[in-house]
């Protein structure tokens, strides 16, 4: 016998669809039988590709609707796009005030344009009406590039001192100052972990005053290099609690912490809410520091890592001009960037090469976007792949000229993500953050929005006043930033790196 059809199905329910409704009664509502367009919007959501509810009634094939966050943090006068988590052309609309300068797309659900007022939050209710009736609700906030919270600095934006003790005046380390910060990341609870020195440091969710030391046996006051048990902060031992100059920092998806112990020639991986490591990457105990030949088990001087989705884990050696992959649970590499093979180490300029890489990023594709320090450079891998196909920073794969302005990066050390997935990349020679936005463009991107230079991308000097002069201290200028990262709430962290302190955005 002869399976029924789908369309056929519909059909022989109409009926019974016919004598329910789920809304009141109106030529409006999509859902009422007595709507024209009840029996059209039906019949064709059966043939979109995804599975849905509509009416009360589970149809299947009908693309589920909704945006990646309910809430996104945006900045003045920077362009923006948000789109649907599931791309489908169909039929939107909006009710509620967009910030000035957005507009809607009721074609594609996008939200575009370049803000140019701030905005507290607009709150906005979006309904896609065919295929599939569906309402998300989201809300969007304005703010400028001026900092609103600091770490290190007791709370003052005007000061830069190293070990602050609360005088904007340099003395001991304490839990609530920071000397020259290099790495900074977000946990999902809103928690933050700083690393300084020869230690990191966590911060409890809106908090500058830390809690918990890794690297310093417990002790506050101390931030010496591989210290011992003694408490006297006294020592050169390497060990499973000791760092010496402490690099880039990396969060998983069960927020456990890795460290780049860049002189001991390791990474540490911390399970939650622990200062002792349960792994080490590069060595093969906590009491060796030893820089090995290159391979796919030795590290030497790594300076970056960050985790991927499947529990895998990539790290940037500047020594060795290539990045690593481990994959989840194992410490030796299965795949490597910048180099032919796992023994070679030697730095070059191309779109498989690489020299003294830095900061890394993943997007949600798992798409590598690398700061290539040495090359004054950011370089994208698609998913899998070792082979460059984007290029920031630079005209194209093959030149080195770093410098200011829209196209140019000198040194750059940082990269991170946006809620929208426009990179944003720590310029640290140039002393400011720049943003580029998300695209498919291969060569010769400009970048369209800047933190620490007033709004002016021609200029890179550092603690800029705000006429391209310096040197002021303050929440818009920056002196050699490094990590940046962004947290569930969109907020940009940055570290400040000759400032003595990390801004919030």
């Amino acid at each position: 016998m002869k399976t029924p059809s789908k369309i056929q199905i519909l059909f022989l329910l109409f009926p019974v669809f016919l004598s329910i409704s789920c809304k009141p009664e109106s030529l409006a509502n999509h859902c009422d039988p007595k709507s024209d367009s009840y029996l059209t919007s039906l019949l064709f959501q059966s043939a979109t590709t995804a599975e849905s509810k509509y009416c009360g009634y589970n149809l299947v094939n009908v693309p589920p609707f909704e945006y990646k966050f309910s809430s996104y943090r945006l900045y003045l006068n920077f362009p923006v796009s948000i789109i649907p988590k599931y791309k489908s052309n169909s039929s939107y609309s909006i009710q509620g005030v967009l910030p000035v300068g957005l507009t809607f797309d009721t074609f594609s659900g996008e939200i575009k344009g370049t803000t140019s007022a701030a905005t507290e939050n607009a709150t906005l209710t979006i309904t896609r009406s065919n295929p599939g009736y569906a309402v998300y609700t989201i809300t969007l906030q304005v703010v400028d590039t001026t900092a609103t919270m600091v770490y290190g600095q007791f709370g003052s934006f005007t000061c830069n001192s190293a070990y602050n003790v609360g005088s904007c005046a340099s003395g001991s380390p304490n839990n609530k100052s920071l000397s020259s910060p290099y790495g900074v990341v977000s946990d999902s609870s809103g928690g933050v972990y700083i690393s300084g020195i020869h230690r990191v440091q966590y911060y409890p969710p809106n908090s500058t005053v830390s809690t918990r030391v890794y690297g310093q046996f417990g002790y506050y006051n101390c931030d010496l290099p591989n210290v011992d048990s003694s408490g006297t902060c006294f020592g050169n031992t390497v060990s499973a609690n000791s760092l010496r100059d402490v690099r880039g920092l990396g969060l998983d998806q069960e927020d456990e912490l890795y460290a780049v112990d860049m002189t001991n020639n390791r990474v540490l991986h911390f399970p939650q809410n622990s200062n002792l490591p349960a792994t080490v990457y590069g060595q093969l105990s906590f009491t060796t520091a030893t820089a090995g030949a290159a391979s796919a088990t030795t590290l030497s001087t790594p300076i970056a890592v960050t985790s991927a989705s499947d529990g895998g884990v990539y790290i940037a050696e500047s020594a060795y001009h290539r990045i690593l992959y481990f994959p989840s649970g194992s410490t030796t590499a299965t795949r490597v960037y910048g180099q032919p093979s796992f023994t070679s180490s030697t730095s070059g300029l191309s779109n498989i090469k690489l020299s003294s890489p830095n900061g890394m990023v993943l997007d949600s594709e798992g798409g590598l976007y690398v700061a290539d320090n040495g090359n004054s450079r950011v370089l994208y891998f698609p998913s899998g792949s070792t082979t460059a196909t984007r290029v920031y920073g630079q005209p194209d794969f093959i030149t080195n000229a770093g410098g200011p302005g829209a196209t140019g990066l000198s040194g750059p050390t940082g990269v991170a993500l946006d809620q929208s997935e426009n990179l944003y990349v720590a310029d640290t020679g140039n002393n400011r953050v720049v943003m580029y936005p998300r695209t498919t463009q291969t060569e010769g991107i400009a970048a369209v929005g800047v933190f620490g230079q007033f709004n002016d991308l021609n200029c890179s000097v550092n603690n800029n006043s705000g006429s391209c002069a310096g040197s002021a201290v303050g929440p818009k200028s920056l002196y050699s930033p490094t990590g940046i990262f962004f947290n569930k709430l969109g907020q940009l962290y940055v570290a400040d790196r000759s400032n003595n302190r990390v801004l919030v955005y």
